[in-house]
């Protein structure tokens, strides 16, 4: 259950991390935490480390009503790529494209997190 609290939260942070560029002045709150992402290193270094944590343990622990043997396989392999999303923002100098391409992600996010984790069972089929 906690494992299942960790990457929902894990998620959420980076679905307002992506938004934060079209929401600016609603998520301004996030202005901060993405100037540290960008500055400090070793905020990106714990964000990778958590991501890759996250990933191994719903891989190995699976939450119920999940497979047994793959765990919950996408949620994790979101984690590794999110986490890799972090790694990515030691060099910020991204194109303005790219930016359009950081709020469908979060869309994309947003509709698997809402669909897995409120409704697990719809998973399963």
């Amino acid at each position: 259950m906690q494992i299942w609290f960790l990457t929902l939260c894990y998620f959420a942070l980076t679905i307002l991390v992506l938004f934060l560029d079209d929401y600016r002045l609603t998520l301004g709150f996030m202005l901060a935490f993405k100037h540290h992402l960008i500055v400090d290193g070793r905020l990106r270094t714990a964000l990778l480390a958590c991501g890759i944590i996250l990933c191994v343990l719903n891989l190995a622990f699976p939450m119920y009503p999940g497979p047994a043997i793959l765990g919950d396989f996408l949620p994790a392999i979101l984690c590794l790529f999110i986490a890799l999303y972090y790694a990515r923002f030691a060099d910020e100098d991204r194109k303005t494209y790219l930016k359009v391409s950081d709020r469908n992600c979060a869309i994309a996010l947003l509709v698997f997190t809402l669909v897995h984790f409120l409704c697990p069972q719809l998973v399963l089929f």
